[in-house]
């Protein structure tokens, strides 16, 4: 057992350390993925709801469109470009109803794949502990094959064995934050859509309002 290094380790705990170095990767690049899809979406929502509530509130619809058309990387602009091609003439309730659905649609696509990491920090320790256990029970069966005694004949292949449960803990806890750490980023987006969705319905009625006004001052001239 002398001079084992970390590569021969893996490779007599392959039972468990194969799956576990595999978990890791899957882990990381989840991790990155999603980090990548929510890249700046909560300033985002902020800038393109200021942009889009400035001319809708004067009835540009029109203009509050092409501003959606042109941030399709940010939720709140698909969002927002899918309510504003209904129409100017939809009530403010159904715009509401449907602004709700298409915000659901959104943050459960932001959603995706997070449940791995779920998953993978909850089993990861138990995989490395199958390692671990099978690890000591191939050093005791050595043992009475060999017809020796004593805790300096096993320890070796005790040892060896507990680089399993070490190497799935470690899984464990970085999937674990990562799926925690990207829960609360989801939920902070989301927080975010609900506040900047008040401020596109308020400039939504508001544009309407000002439509009416104009149809009005027509007809009366």
């Amino acid at each position: 057992m002398e001079g084992m290094n970390l590569l021969e380790l893996i490779r007599q705990g392959w039972m468990a350390t194969y799956p576990l170095i595999l978990f890791s990767v899957i882990t990381l690049a989840v991790l990155a993925e999603r980090l990548y899809v929510m890249k700046n979406e909560v300033s985002r929502t902020r800038l393109v709801t200021e942009f889009v509530v400035s001319p809708l509130s004067h009835g540009d619809f029109d203009s509050a469109l092409s501003v959606c058309r042109n941030h399709k990387k940010s939720l709140s602009a698909r969002i927002y470009e899918a309510l504003l091609s209904l129409g100017k003439d939809k009530e403010v309730e159904e715009i509401s109803a449907k602004l709700e659905e298409k915000r659901f649609e959104e943050i459960h696509n932001l959603r995706q794949n997070i449940w791995i990491l779920g998953t993978i920090g909850s089993s990861a320790p138990f995989i490395g502990l199958f390692g671990t256990v099978v690890g000591i029970i191939k050093s005791f069966h050595s043992m009475a094959r060999m017809g020796t005694g004593g805790f300096s004949v096993v320890a070796g292949g005790i040892s060896e064995a507990l680089v399993a449960t070490a190497a799935g803990l470690l899984v464990a806890i970085v999937a674990v934050i990562a799926y925690n750490y990207l829960q609360v980023k989801v939920g902070t987006i989301n927080t975010e859509l609900k506040i900047n969705s008040v401020k596109f319905l308020d400039a939504y009625e508001r544009g309407r309002e000002v439509n009416g006004n104009r149809k009005v001052e027509r007809q009366v001239g």
